[in-house]
């Protein structure tokens, strides 16, 4: 059986001494392979690791879903508690400029350091183009095909292009798929792709319906008609449970619980999910 702990989330499932912060991390038991999924912000990682009982010279690899801060923001503080190399596997594109635009102001919301400085620190990067299989059962994909008529990018989303900015294509938006002995997962960070159309490749390339949805769908963000499109094509899938939050945001993550009842779970930090 395959587990998912929740490392690093907007909230805490729990009272207890875990750490809640802007971010995503989750841990994946799989095959008896570790995997990490992000690394939060920087702050919570750390501590939420040893509060879990999970050592981070445990893991096999780290996946990055995309370069935004708040899912790479913990990487070069776990580098430094390795004792050993870090395979991660990512998109290129992770290192491409990630911009958010204000009012004719640009904040830099991407990666901290440049790949050298991250490999001087132990990381040696796999870079996934489209499609990999690491390990038995999961899937890597990226970049994820845009195919549904309403998932639309954010605006204030960017990078640079020719001189100028252009919205953000987020090419390195990373999916994650387990096939567990129970379900099929499809772990996402943001899902800046759209989640339906992280959902319908996934299944493509599994060739069969995913059962399981966890992670960041980015609803909190979009547009009203995008979110209420994307909410009704996940009540229309019966077979699937739905574990969210980070950009979900909680507003939507209400109404999305009020629409998928019980199949819809709150993330929290240190909640635990068997597939």
């Amino acid at each position: 059986m395959s587990r998912l702990t929740v490392v690093v989330e907007n909230l805490v499932a729990d009272v207890g001494p875990l750490l809640a912060e802007h971010g995503l991390s989750i841990w994946i038991e799989h095959n008896d392979t570790h995997i990490l999924y992000d690394t939060g912000g920087g702050r919570a990682l750390l501590p939420n690791l040893e509060s879990l009982d999970y050592e981070p010279d445990q893991l096999n690899a780290l996946v990055l879903s995309h370069g935004h801060y708040d899912h790479t923001g913990g990487l070069e503080k776990l580098l430094k508690v390795r004792r050993a190399p870090l395979p991660i596997y990512c998109h290129a594109d992770v290192f491409s400029a990630h911009l958010d635009e204000e009012n004719g102001a640009l904040r830099n919301i991407g990666m901290s350091k440049s790949q050298k400085a991250y490999e001087d620190l132990g990381a040696r990067f796999h870079f996934i183009e489209r499609k990999a299989n690491p390990w038995p059962g999961i899937t890597l994909l990226a970049d994820i095909p845009r195919v549904t008529p309403y998932e639309k990018p954010v605006p204030s989303l960017v990078t640079m292009h020719d001189g100028g900015t252009e919205t953000d294509p987020f090419h390195d938006d990373l999916t994650l798929v387990i096939e567990g002995d129970q379900r099929i997962a499809v772990v996402t960070g943001c899902a800046h792709a759209g989640v339906i159309n992280v959902l319908t490749d996934a299944e493509e390339h599994i060739g069969r319906k995913a059962n399981f949805l966890i992670g960041g769908t980015h609803l909190g963000p979009a547009e009203p008609e995008q979110q209420q499109a994307a909410m009704e094509e996940l009540a229309r899938r019966q077979e699937l449970d739905v574990a969210a939050g980070h950009c979900t945001g909680p507003v939507v993550a209400g109404y999305m619980q009020g629409m998928l009842g019980s199949r819809f779970t709150h993330m929290g930090v240190g909640r635990i999910f068997e597939i």
